[in-house]
């Protein structure tokens, strides 16, 4: 089974969701791509019995779906920790990618704006991030957006406290959603670490609502999602934002979860999106991965147990341990969408203002316009982009009736 391309570690700055707005930004370091023996991979001859391994990607395909006329290699933009990168990972490693003519280098990042923040040098060609990047990315780099890829609907974004927190004592049932731990004035001058201008800080913004306080009523501490894990590991902090495998890991059990999407009902969903420049020179080749994912995506909810042990496989090449009991639970809750789904989401809404898809991000930056992030005119400013296609999975669709 082939092994996964080196990915190349990415960690750009992870800017808040305001983008050009307020221009808050936490500061990591960036590495660059690992230097690779010898020739590129797009200029690489095929390995032997690589052409096997593409008719054995064909034959067990769950779609009929015709090759590229010409192979190509796609920089394929995902984010630490997080599942939505899962179906290009299986695709590849079970051919299913090298049958439709496309090689893939993941190339990884530590939040959606800070994959955004490297389009316009060209880091990557598509991919898949968060609703922070999808605005991020639309207002400041015009990217398109493709198709959703999987729904945030429980247990993906999760806050933590220590058992003697006073939040924690506090208990549950003290606001409009019961499950949330603690009183307003437990939560009120709180220290939390969170990566600002992500789905974490919607989150976290819907936590608080619930409890009848804003954003201004704690200190939010803009930090990516592993260090603040650190961070609060070694003692600092009051409350902790994380995602993914962070929220299962081990030393969660000394921890208590006191608010999570699933409890807040978030409603976010994931998207796979482009690069404007990539989508303009390489359009067909784009599709053609996004037609693989969707595929793939149906795979993984058929599949769960399965695609579960590829996820645990996909996060250790990433350098985030997790297990599969911890992966499948993920999966169990965040469904990823099927192309029926992909067709409904993107035909017009009720008052045919915009197609649903683009809605779903406007009710989701709604809400960031109340948290200061944005300004109502970045909003209509959104509305009116055109950004979310819809002719990609409309194609598809009429593919595979």
């Amino acid at each position: 089974m082939k092994k996964r391309l080196a990915a190349a570690l990415i960690l750009a700055a992870a800017v808040s969701a305001a983008g050009c707005g307020s221009g808050q930004k936490a500061e990591t370091p960036a590495v660059s791509q690992e230097e690779k023996k010898g020739e590129t991979k797009a200029e690489q001859p095929k390995e032997e019995g690589a052409e096997e391994e593409a008719a054995q990607g064909e034959s067990d395909m769950p779609w009929k779906i015709e090759p590229l006329a010409e192979r190509v290699t796609l920089k394929v933009g995902n984010m630490a920790s997080t599942s939505p990168h899962l179906p290009t990972y299986i695709a590849q490693q079970k051919g299913w990618l090298d049958a439709v003519g496309i090689e893939v280098e993941p190339v990884l990042f530590n939040s959606g704006p800070a994959m955004m923040e490297a389009c316009s040098a060209g880091a990557w060609d598509c991919g898949s991030t968060g609703i922070g990047g999808v605005i991020t990315g639309i207002l400041g780099h015009d990217i398109r957006v493709l198709a959703p890829a999987a729904r945030d609907e429980g247990g993906h974004q999760a806050f933590f406290a220590r058992k003697d927190s006073p939040i924690v004592q506090d208990g549950q049932g003290h606001g409009t959603c019961p499950e949330v731990y603690g009183t307003p004035e437990s939560w009120k001058g709180k220290e939390i670490f969170c990566a600002k201008g992500t789905t974490n800080h919607f989150t976290l913004y819907k936590t608080l609502e619930s409890l009848g306080l804003t954003l201004d009523d704690v200190n939010v501490v803009n930090m990516e999602v592993s260090s603040a894990n650190t961070a609060f590991k070694a003692g600092q902090g009051d409350v902790v934002g994380v995602w993914g495998p962070l929220v299962y890991s081990e030393d969660k059990a000394d921890l208590v979860m006191v608010s999570s999407d699933a409890w807040v009902k978030t409603g976010i969903v994931t998207n796979y999106v482009a690069n404007p420049k990539a989508w303009e020179e390489n359009e067909e080749a784009i599709t053609k991965w996004l037609e693989v994912c969707i595929m793939t995506g149906e795979w993984i909810q058929e599949h769960q147990e399965e695609a579960a042990v590829y996820m645990t496989q996909m996060y250790e090449e990433d350098g985030y341990p997790s297990t599969d009991e911890e992966n499948l639970k993920i999966l169990q809750n965040n469904p990823f969408c099927s192309l029926e789904y992909d067709a409904d989401i993107v035909t017009m809404n009720s008052d045919n203002t915009m197609n649903k898809m683009a809605q779903q991000t406007y009710d989701a930056m709604s809400v960031f316009v109340k948290m200061g992030n944005y300004t109502q005119e970045q909003l209509e400013a959104l509305r009116d982009s055109g950004n979310f296609l819809t002719a990609p999975v409309e194609r598809i669709a009429a593919e595979h009736k």
